[in-house]
C-alpha cells in the first residue's frame, strides 16, 4: 500500500473519529496485521483506549479480525478502501434521495451513522427525531413502506452474524425483507419501551448496489454525451437486462437478443414521442452505439434479431483513458495531451515521428515529451535496429504508454491531491472555528424559534447577533469549503473509475 494513501486514510479516521482511533487505524496500515498487545506497544495508548477505538473501526466495518495462528487472540487489519467510502457519503445520500425520496435519505444517513441497527431502532429513532417537524410530517407508516423498498432494491441489506468460535468471524447471511408491526412500534415510542420489542436482526448499507448505479450512470451519461439521450436510454435497458443474466460486475455480460430489448423498451416508461422514436429506429440505434459507442456494447450473435452483450472492462479503460486525457491536459496543456493521444494510438512511435505527426515544433515537441516522461505519463522502449555488415547497431528508442502503469500514478495523484483538500478545508475550519460555531449556534436557536413558532421580529433579533463582517467572513469561508468539497467528490470519482478499470485483470 502507498504512502499517499496511507496520508489520506490517516486525514479521513482524524476528520471523522479523532486523533486516538486515528492513531490506531495509522499504526495499522503501517504495520499490517496486529493483536491488540502489539498495537498498544507501539501506539503507547492505554489497552482500553485501543479496544474502544477498535470497537469503534470495527462496527463501521473499517477494520476486519481473524484467529491468529494459535486461534485464541484475534488479529486486526485495516481496510483502507473502506476508510476511503467515508468522503463518498454525501453521494450515497444524493443517490438515495433521488430514485426513493427524502425518507428514503433521512433513513439511510441515519444507519450511515449508526454503521449497524434493527429495523425498530432506526425506524424509531428517525420517527421520534422528526416528529416535531411539520414539514416534512415523518410517519412510522410512510418510514416502514419506505424501509421495505430500499430493502427490496439492496440498498440495504442485513448485517454478517457472528459464529460461536472463541474468536467469531462474520458469516453473511440472506437478506430478508423483514414484516415490521406498526402498532407495536408506535406503542414503544409512546411508552418509552423500545427494549421491550423482540427485534435481533441487524441492518447495514450495501455499498456495492449504490457503486452498480454509479457505474450505470456514468456509462448511461457517457452514451447520451456521446450520441443521444435516445441511446442513453438504450444503455439503461441493456444493463437493467445484464442484471437477470449475469452477474453485477461481470468483465462481459452474457449475450441479450434483440427481441428481449425490444419488449424492454415497450415497457420502459417514456414519453410516447421518445418511446415511438426509439422503437422504431432501434436497429439504427444499436449499430451507432456498436460502432461509436466507445466498445461498450458490442454484437455477438444473429440469433432471435441479433444478440448484444455489455463489456464492463472495456467501458472502464475507455473512461479511464478520457480521465488521463483530462489529467494530461490540466496538468501540461492540451499540446501534450496531443502528444499521449497520438503516442496511445500509435502504440509504439519513435521521437522523430512524433514531432512528424504531432506537427508541433521540434523543441516543444521534445519539451513535452520529456515532461509526460517525468510525470510517468508515457515510457520509453530501447530497440536495437539490425545494422549492416562492418557497421555498429544503432539503438532506437520507442515511446509507448503502460496503461496499468499510468493509472497508478494517476490514483497516486488522487490520493496526493484528496489529502491536500482535506487538510486545507480541516485548516480553513480551524482558523474560523470560533465564528462558525457561533453561526450553528444561531441557526440552532433560530430553528427552534421557528419550530415553536415564534414571532419574526424575535427571530431577526437573535440573527443580528451575528455583524455584517462577521456574515462576510462566513461567506467566504463557506464558498471555500463548497469548493474543497466538490474537489473532493471530483477525486472520488475519478477513484471510482480507477478502482472500476483494477477490478479486472490486465
Amino acid at each position: 500500500m502507498s504512502h499517499q494513501l496511507g496520508r489520506v486514510v490517516s486525514e479521513i479516521l482524524h476528520q471523522y473519529f479523532g486523533e486516538i482511533v486515528q492513531k490506531v487505524g495509522h499504526d495499522l496500515f503501517i504495520y499490517g496485521t496486529k493483536p491488540i498487545p502489539m498495537i498498544v506497544k507501539t501506539t503507547g495508548l492505554p489497552r482500553k483506549q485501543v479496544v474502544d477505538s477498535l470497537r469503534t473501526l470495527v462496527k463501521f466495518d473499517l477494520v476486519s479480525f481473524e484467529p491468529s495462528f494459535n486461534e485464541v487472540v484475534a488479529d486486526y487489519k485495516l481496510n483502507p478502501d473502506n476508510v476511503l467510502l467515508l468522503i463518498r457519503y454525501p453521494r450515497y445520500l444524493l443517490q438515495i434521495k433521488t430514485k426513493f425520496g427524502s425518507e428514503a435519505e433521512i433513513l439511510v444517513e441515519e444507519l450511515l451513522q449508526q454503521a449497524s441497527c434493527t429495523a425498530s431502532f432506526l425506524l424509531v429513532t428517525v420517527a421520534a427525531k422528526y416528529k416535531d417537524d411539520k414539514k416534512k410530517n415523518i410517519t412510522l407508516v410512510k418510514l416502514r413502506d419506505v424501509f421495505i423498498s430500499i430493502a427490496t432494491a439492496r440498498y440495504i441489506q442485513q448485517a454478517p452474524v457472528a459464529d460461536k468460535s472463541e474468536v467469531p468471524s462474520l458469516e453473511p447471511v440472506a437478506t430478508i425483507v423483514p414484516d415490521i408491526d406498526i402498532r407495536q412500534l408506535a406503542q414503544a415510542i409512546a411508552t418509552d419501551t423500545l427494549a421491550d420489542v423482540s427485534d435481533n436482526i441487524y441492518w447495514k448499507v450495501n455499498f456495492d448496489r449504490f457503486h452498480q448505479d454509479f457505474r450505470d450512470d456514468i456509462m448511461v451519461k457517457a452514451i447520451t454525451r456521446r450520441i443521444d439521450e435516445n441511446a442513453g436510454e438504450l444503455m439503461h435497458l441493456l444493463l437493467q437486462n445484464m442484471y437477470l443474466t449475469s452477474a453485477e460486475w461481470a468483465a462481459e455480460s452474457n449475450p441479450t437478443p434483440v427481441l428481449d430489448l425490444r419488449d424492454a423498451v415497450d415497457r420502459a416508461d417514456r414519453t410516447d414521442c421518445d418511446r415511438n422514436l426509439l422503437q422504431q429506429y432501434m436497429d439504427h440505434y444499436l449499430r451507432v452505439l456498436e460502432e461509436n459507442g466507445a466498445g461498450f456494447v458490442v454484437r455477438v450473435g444473429e440469433a432471435g434479431g441479433g444478440q448484444y452483450v455489455v463489456r464492463g472492462r472495456d467501458a472502464a479503460t475507455q473512461l479511464l483513458l478520457a480521465a488521463l486525457d483530462h489529467t494530461v491536459t490540466e496538468r501540461l496543456g492540451s499540446k501534450a495531451a496531443r502528444i499521449f493521444r497520438l503516442i496511445r494510438t500509435k502504440k509504439y512511435i519513435e521521437e522523430d515521428d512524433i514531432q512528424k505527426h504531432a506537427m508541433l515544433p521540434n523543441k516543444e515537441c521534445k519539451e513535452l515529451t520529456y515532461k509526460l516522461l517525468e510525470e510517468h505519463f508515457i515510457s520509453i522502449q530501447p530497440m536495437r535496429k539490425a545494422a549492416s555488415s562492418g557497421a555498429m547497431a544503432k539503438a532506437v528508442y520507442l515511446y509507448h504508454i503502460k496503461l496499468h502503469d499510468v493509472a497508478q500514478s494517476l490514483r497516486e495523484m488522487c490520493y496526493r491531491a484528496l489529502h491536500n483538500t482535506l487538510r486545507r478545508a480541516q485548516h480553513t475550519r480551524a482558523a474560523h472555528a470560533r465564528l462558525l460555531d457561533k453561526q450553528r449556534r444561531v441557526r440552532t436557536i433560530v430553528h427552534t424559534m421557528r419550530v415553536r413558532g415564534e414571532p419574526q421580529q424575535h427571530i431577526d433579533d437573535v440573527e443580528e447577533t451575528l455583524t455584517p463582517p462577521e456574515l462576510s467572513t462566513l461567506k467566504d469561508v463557506e464558498a471555500r469549503l463548497k469548493q474543497l468539497s466538490a474537489a473532493q467528490l471530483a477525486l472520488d470519482k475519478n477513484l471510482f473509475i480507477l478502482n472500476w478499470y483494477f477490478m479486472y485483470p490486465h
